[in-house]
């Protein structure tokens, strides 16, 4: 199995699936479950980490009735003796002088620590990796937070439980806001899909069904103005009905030529799905039929060859430009609204501004971006300008998405199961 070379942009390995040519990141483990196609995958034994061999510990015989040892032990006694006693002389003379300078040296110290009034804000727990195999995550160590833009946005809303039971969270990634207000999650690994009032209150739970390979993990969730909720599981999209949870449609991909993930709908309730494998990447546009309305094939290599294009996040705004920020590339692509490229920004980093795995994506009317990424949620204008950092208080876990709704109040949903609502003022840069 050959392996594929590095991307100069990013320091994770990968390697080819043999069943779908997908590629797989690297891991210290003897094989990984292809994302794609579900397969178990063998890790090549040359690419996987490998631990430095311990020194090699000489241990020398040594004759202790030897007469050089006898007299080379003497001589160290006769040392040993002078240096003892130097020792005791200077440990005497400095306690004598530590008693005269002791309560002076405290007085000062005491003086120092009035004087001082520099507050230091508590460091927060970090996430210590995030798994790449799966979406929503690259496989990097945890990096220093920016510091939150002061007085920027605050937390004005809180639910949610971590759990497998109605209402409790377990691996939560998506979220979506419908017509209604209502508030919906998803979790990745289970398949539940679960509704609540926009005061958090539980309505419903929808179990995703596995698809042909047992696979029920999402992918992508969104909610139109028209009463409906869709959802990525194994490639395909899946259409629910908001008002009884019931399935009213499926638009099934077509691997390795169509394969579903993160969606994001229009003002007319178009829906936009990213498609990425190993051989491609695309925005595909269908309307709320299932019907192909525009597919943009290779919309980011095309601009970026250095880009893996591997995990992507959407956005659509009003006007119906698209964004797209691409983790493997630490990068926020712009398109306008016939896929045509506008510009691009993104700089790899953990200080203010800059992006370290970027998989989340929002807009807002006012043509403001939040990102998602490890270092947190940031906002910016859609030329890239920093404007502001949200607060994240780490107690609650680690965010995992972010969401606009149409009020301009952002969301995101954490590890620990928490959905937390922001109200966001005016940033640093306006």
């Amino acid at each position: 199995m050959a392996s594929d070379s590095r991307d100069s942009s990013s320091a994770t390995a990968l390697f080819r699936c043999p069943t779908c040519g997908a590629s797989l990141e690297v891991v210290d483990a003897p094989s990984v479950k292809c994302k794609y196609c579900g397969n178990p995958v063998p890790v090549p034994p040359e690419l996987r980490p490998h631990k430095p061999q311990q020194p090699q510990v000489v241990i020398q015989q040594v004759d202790f009735s030897s007469p050089q040892y006898i007299e080379a032990a003497k001589a160290s006694r006769n040392v040993g003796c002078v240096i003892t006693a130097m020792i005791l002389l200077i440990t005497f003379g400095a306690i004598g002088f530590g008693l005269f300078a002791s309560r002076s040296a405290i007085t000062s110290v005491q003086t120092a620590l009035q004087e001082v009034q520099v507050q230091i804000p508590a460091m927060p727990d970090v996430q210590a990796t995030i798994n790449a195999a799966v979406p929503g995550g690259v496989n990097v160590p945890s990096v220093p937070q920016a510091k939150a833009t002061p007085g920027f946005a605050q937390i004005v809303q809180e639910f949610g439980a971590k759990g497998s039971g109605p209402s409790q969270l377990d691996d939560a990634r998506y979220l979506a806001i419908d017509a209604q207000g209502n508030i919906w999650t998803a979790d990745y690994q289970d398949g539940r899909v679960q509704q609540f009032d926009p005061a958090g209150k539980f309505l419903q739970l929808i179990q995703v069904p596995p698809d042909k390979n047992d696979n029920i993990y999402i992918e992508g969730l969104v909610a139109d103005l028209k009463g409906n909720v869709y959802v990525t599981r194994g490639g395909d999209i899946l259409k629910y009905s908001i008002a009884d949870g019931s399935l009213s449609a499926t638009f099934p991909g077509k691997f390795p030529n169509t394969r579903y993930q993160a969606l994001a709908v229009d003002a007319q309730n178009n829906l936009y799905a990213i498609h990425s494998t190993a051989s491609d990447n695309a925005v595909i546009k269908l309307n709320p039929a299932g019907k192909q309305l525009a597919r943009w094939d290779d919309i980011v290599t095309k601009v970026n060859k250095k880009d893996a294009a591997m995990d992507l996040g959407i956005a659509v705004d009003g006007l119906g430009n698209i964004y797209i920020a691409s983790s493997f590339g630490n990068q926020v692509y712009s398109y306008d609204s016939k896929g045509k490229f506008i510009d691009r920004f993104g700089q790899q980093g953990s200080e203010a501004g800059q992006l370290s795995g970027p998989h989340g994506l929002a807009v807002d009317g006012q043509k403001h971006l939040y990102v998602h990424h490890n270092g947190g949620i940031d906002q910016f204008d859609t030329s890239g300008r920093f404007i502001g950092k949200l607060p994240i208080d780490y107690t609650k876990g680690s965010p995992r998405t972010v969401l606009v709704d149409r009020e301009g109040f952002v969301y995101t949903v954490t590890s620990n199961g928490k959905v937390l609502k922001y109200q966001v003022g005016r940033g640093t840069g306006e």
